[in-house]
């Protein structure tokens, strides 16, 4: 049992807070200042990329700034290594305050001929 508990611990883990991000309706930009926490990475320099842009790259992915983007609709964010290989990867969602605009119906859904 004790075994098991070595491997979990040394598999790299992270938290990315918030990971939701809030526009007033569809095709707005949503600015969104997140932070990252990580646990058991790799002591080697890791680089931190948005939908494949480098925003910057830290050793053993020490990130104690947070960090400032600007999407327009869900995006992934993924630590890589120098070989760029993905280490963890995350999505950043991007939700709506204004509902999507529905169609009106013409004539109503149910005739009496």
């Amino acid at each position: 049992i004790l075994f098991c508990n070595e491997i979990a611990a040394q598999i790299p883990a992270w938290t990315i807070k918030p990971n939701i991000c809030v526009a007033q309706k569809i095709g707005d930009k949503c600015k969104l200042t997140f932070s990252i926490e990580t646990r058991n990475m790799p002591s080697e320099l890791l680089c931190l990329f948005l939908d494949g842009q480098l925003l910057r790259c830290s050793q053993q992915a020490y990130f104690n700034k947070k960090t400032s983007v600007s999407i327009n609709q869900n995006a992934l964010i993924e630590l890589k290594n120098k070989a760029q290989k993905t280490i963890l990867s995350k999505k950043l969602l991007i939700k709506y305050l204004e509902p999507h605009e529905q169609r009106r119906r013409i004539r109503p859904p149910w005739s009496l001929f």
